[in-house]
């Protein structure tokens, strides 16, 4: 009895250090975000007033941070920093009680994904414009121009799950690659799934058909969609095995 009192002690001293790690942890990062963000408002004044401090440290002119384009992309990925960031610094709020330090990365790099995911948004967009007539800044941009790329800028990097379903959509139509079902009928369900996954496809619904023929139990026996049917790569191929009929 006492063996156990002494190990579930040990236990919850074990529970309430981790937990204590945890806290330590999610104040780290909470500190840090707060210190990425003052950094990057003073960027976003910088950039907005035209001084451009840390480019013309960088050892680029002011003729060349003074480009078009440059305010455009510059408070775009600096939007996206301050919205990965403030998504960032809710979810540490939210999940403070219960913070695990195995996330800690996902809160340092917040600041640098959201920049990311803004700078490829903000290209994939103005291609677009451009290929269909808009074009691109050339001239004096107004301050209205700004504002929006940095809302749409900080829009992504604070809704960057729901970007990164976007950006996989765009790369799937882009890149989409189809190929021929193979033909798995058959063969055993065992067989069929290792040739799909052969194939890069994925082995999708299973339906069990009662079958008259015992040599045809455990074997595939039709399949979705039809073999040579083209489809994309890493969708789902249903398939129909045969079972033994029931007796009466």
């Amino acid at each position: 009895m006492t063996d156990t009192n002494g190990a579930d002690m040990g236990a919850m001293d074990e529970q309430a250090k981790e937990a204590k790690h945890d806290r330590r942890a999610a104040l780290f990062c909470i500190l840090y975000l707060l210190l990425m963000l003052a950094f990057l408002n003073w960027l976003l004044f910088d950039t907005w007033i035209k001084r451009y401090s840390l480019t013309r440290l960088a050892g680029y002119t002011f003729a060349d941070a003074n480009r078009p384009t440059f305010q455009l992309v510059a408070c775009a990925v600096i939007g996206g920093s301050i919205g990965g960031i403030v998504n960032a610094i809710r979810s540490c709020l939210l999940y403070y009680h219960g913070f695990d330090k195995q996330y800690v990365w996902k809160y340092i790099t917040a600041p640098w994904m959201g920049a990311t995911l803004a700078l490829l948004v903000y290209a994939l967009i103005n291609s677009s414009v451009a290929v269909f007539g808009g074009g691109v800044a050339t001239g004096n941009i107004s301050a209205p121009q700004v504002l929006s790329n940095f809302a749409a800028g900080a829009l992504a990097g604070y809704g960057s799950k729901d970007v990164f379903i976007w950006l996989d959509d765009r790369v799937h139509r882009i890149f989409r690659v189809t190929q021929p079902v193979p033909d798995v009928t058959g063969k055993t369900e065992a067989a069929a799934a290792s040739r799909l996954h052969a194939a890069n496809l994925e082995l999708g619904e299973v339906t069990k058909e009662p079958h008259e023929d015992e040599k045809q139990i455990g074997i595939v026996i039709d399949q979705a969609p039809a073999p040579e049917a083209p489809i994309d790569l890493g969708k789902p191929v249903d398939i129909t095995v045969a079972t033994k009929k029931a007796d009466g």
